[in-house]
């Protein structure tokens, strides 16, 4: 069978957990006799496509400086992708986000959907930058597609709770990692300080400014240890601010990363903490465990469906409940030991393979 992908998760990001989702799903699916698939994608500057034989697109990093660049990529690719969903040269198409550019000329054709979060929905008010337009799209994708993947329980109660969906139409497919393989290519050297490590974004809903003034105490009692920021981008001028009011400024650190380097910083970690409010999986939960970290973990959203017991958890809207469980992780090598063996048995029950046969058995069942 032959399964198309459209362009969409792959223009105008370089990094992102949607496009690395759909690229561990190819790459899982690159070496088996019983799936083809086409990537319809022409211009792009995602990283991890870099790394693949199964993508012919042309690169465009140099050139993302310049203005509306990744919005005449992202009409060019939708007008490829478009072109390829009419020559319906396939069997099921899984777009891999949620435009609805392709609804009029897919014909009868079977298509998939991957639900990933309902951060739109619930904050699409509050924060119009994630989202609010989404949800009509997603509405009208969800009643039309054949089949619809959720990435967890919770995030299949979010569609059941936003949508009218019926509950049999929506497949659970946990993710997995590949993260481990990262091991042992290290690229950043060992900082010469014990630190929690924060991954990812930090605005919005993911809570880092409530997290950041919950830990000051802890900081303050344990002078030696940091905190270190990776990814997400640089500290934007309030987030400044608020390090040199806590006089903390130099113990805290935005670190650029690429997978060798963030494999290192989890590794050496004292611990991972993870305060979101909202998360449809959270990927980096098994970062955190392919390189034996301890986890400290937000109780809200999908967190506790995937750590279950290997993880200490903390109500993320409540200062003290942070502080108590980072000091509590941070003071017990005993308690830091057997979460890092906690994490290593949960992994197990995640892997890119097992992603990857599950939603072959969702395209499986279509044709």
């Amino acid at each position: 069978m032959t399964v198309l992908y459209d362009h969409q998760c792959f223009t105008g990001s370089s990094y992102g957990g949607v496009s690395r989702y759909f690229f561990d799903l190819m790459c899982s699916f690159d070496n088996r006799p019983d799936i083809q698939f086409e990537l319809s994608l022409r211009l792009s500057n995602n990283e991890y496509l870099n790394q693949t034989s199964f993508s012919s697109h042309l690169r465009y990093p140099r050139l993302a400086h310049l203005r509306n660049v990744n919005r005449a990529a992202s009409l060019f690719n939708r007008l490829y992708s478009l072109q390829r969903v009419q020559a319906s040269q396939f069997d099921v198409f899984h777009p891999t986000y949620y435009h609805r550019y392709f609804l009029k000329s897919i014909g009868s054709k079977p298509f998939v959907i991957t639900f990933h979060d309902a951060t739109s929905e619930r904050y699409g008010k509050q924060y119009p930058e994630v989202g609010e337009g989404l949800y009509e799209a997603k509405k009208e994708l969800m009643k039309q597609a054949s089949r619809i993947i959720s990435v967890s329980e919770f995030s299949k109660q979010e569609i059941l709770r936003f949508f009218p969906v019926k509950p049999e139409k929506i497949s659970v497919i946990h993710l997995g990692t590949n993260f481990s393989s990262f091991s042992g290519r290290q690229t950043l050297r060992t900082l010469p300080f014990p630190y929690l490590l924060y991954v990812g974004k930090r605005g919005l809903y993911k809570n880092f400014s409530g997290f950041f003034r919950a830990i000051q105490p802890v900081l303050s009692r344990h002078p030696d240890l940091h905190l270190v920021c990776a990814g997400g981008g640089a500290f934007t001028v309030d987030e400044q601010a608020s390090f040199q009011a806590s006089q903390l400024s130099k113990r805290v650190h935005y670190q650029f990363i690429t997978d060798d380097s963030l494999f290192s910083l989890y590794q050496h970690a004292r611990a991972f903490v993870f305060p979101s409010l909202n998360e449809g999986f959270g990927i980096p939960v098994l970062e955190a465990f392919s390189a034996g970290c301890p986890v400290i973990l937000s109780d809200r959203s999908s967190l506790p469906e995937v750590a279950t017991d290997a993880a200490v958890y903390f109500d993320p809207e409540a200062d003290d409940s942070i502080a108590s469980a980072v000091e509590r992780v941070i003071t017990s090598e005993d308690l830091r030991t057997v979460l890092s063996r906690r994490g290593t048995e949960r992994l197990r029950q995640f892997s890119c393979e097992q992603t990857a046969r599950k939603t072959l058995a969702v395209y499986q069942s279509l044709v």
